[in-house]
């Protein structure tokens, strides 16, 4: 018996019964019921031992109904003792330091042991039947639901994904470490949603973020909590070449500079968030680091035989508008100094290749998105 309960169809058993056209109340059963071979309740006991420890039962819990013994709510005190004398087992588990190489420490698993409860149930009404007064349960190995070979092929290596930050202003590299600490290492169970701002959380100064960069309404803008969308983007990626499914990503109004076109994962406190549903038939592992030049998202999971590639299209670049030139007197007549350089724009498109054994299965197009052009500024000296 591998169970951690013993579960049982429940009935009501009569308080008192017509037997030969006389009612046997449960006060009169206390003072002289006959049993079969010259037993009587009053003195009637049973004696269980079960896993060291010892439980007896006698009258009212022991009563007679039709001239037979029994044991009132039976599969409830087996149950009971079942529950009072289990020793659990103890699943193989891990612990996940994102920071390591090998970020996996394995603990192995125990078995458990516990009695047979419907054997248990059995041996009771033999027992009352034969006016048996000692029996002891038989007591079964209670296996694991986790073995640690199990645990160890869903921890295979499925993907892993970088991006570069290493040219960031301080404040924003100070975000970055933030976000992808607070990620660290998280197992995502199978059929649940991993959402990116439920577990960073919101981009406050109350939460240590700080001001840097940031992109609103298509413009380059300071903002709490600049850089953490390179944290998203990144793991959007890895994601993708895991193999799950993402179910919510947004593209930046502009482009960025550390993934391609069509593979940022825009996210804000407010409005947009990064989701991605584990699709698979076990856990996964997200695991995230930084070091105050890269990123990195590893993902791992049982591996599946799949592997998977990322293709940026750009289907037409838009050129930007005519720059502002803008008149100052800090700068000597005639010098140029450029505020922000004007860029193109683009639309783009993004898929995702399927391999399996290194044959190409299918080609998903996932989506289709617009960077604005950057409208360039330039300061023209006045200074005599």
């Amino acid at each position: 018996m591998n169970t951690m309960g013993c579960k049982f169809k429940r009935y009501i058993m009569p308080i008192a019964v017509f037997a030969m056209g006389i009612l046997l109340s449960v006060n009169s059963v206390a003072h002289a019921v006959s049993l079969p071979g010259e037993a009587i309740v009053g003195d009637y006991e049973l004696t269980i031992t079960a896993m060291g420890k010892t439980y007896t039962y006698r009258y009212p819990e022991i009563d007679v109904v039709g001239g037979e013994v029994y044991l009132k709510n039976v599969e409830e005190v087996v149950e009971g003792i079942y529950f009072d004398t289990v020793i659990k087992p103890i699943d193989a588990s891990l612990k996940i330091y994102p920071e390591r190489e090998n970020p996996f420490v394995y603990y192995s698993e125990n078995s458990g042991a516990g009695i047979d409860c419907e054997k248990l149930v059995k041996d009771i009404k033999s027992a009352l039947y034969a006016r048996k007064r000692n029996i002891s349960a038989e007591v079964v190995t209670l296996m694991p639901t986790v073995t640690l070979a199990a645990l160890k092929e869903e921890t295979k290596l499925l993907s892993t994904f970088s991006t570069d930050y290493s040219n960031s202003q301080e404040e924003r590299k100070h975000n970055v470490g933030i976000a992808t600490q607070t990620i660290g290492g998280y197992a995502l169970k199978s059929g649940a949603e991993f959402s990116f701002n439920e577990v960073v959380g919101a981009r406050t100064k109350e939460r240590g973020y700080k001001s840097a960069k940031i992109i609103v309404g298509g413009e380059f803008t300071e903002g709490v909590g600049g850089g953490v969308c390179q944290v998203s983007s990144t793991l959007y990626n890895c994601a993708l070449l895991a193999g799950l499914t993402v179910t919510e990503r947004h593209n930046h109004s502009l482009l960025v500079s550390y993934v391609e076109p069509s593979f940022d994962a825009m996210v804000n406190s407010g409005s947009a968030d990064l989701k991605i549903l584990n699709s698979k038939d076990s856990n996964v592992y997200i695991v995230a680091s930084c070091n105050g030049g890269k990123i990195k998202f590893r993902i791992y999971g049982r591996n599946d035989g799949f592997e998977y590639k990322r293709i940026s299209v750009i289907d037409e670049y838009i050129s930007p508008p005519a720059e502002e030139i803008v008149e100052t007197a800090d700068l000597e007549l005639g010098e140029r100094r450029v505020v922000c350089a004007s860029k193109r724009g683009v639309k783009s498109s993004g898929y995702l290749v399927k391999y399996l054994n290194g044959k190409k299965i299918s080609e998903t197009r996932l989506s289709k998105d617009s960077y604005a052009a950057v409208k360039g500024k330039v300061e023209i000296g006045t200074k005599i």
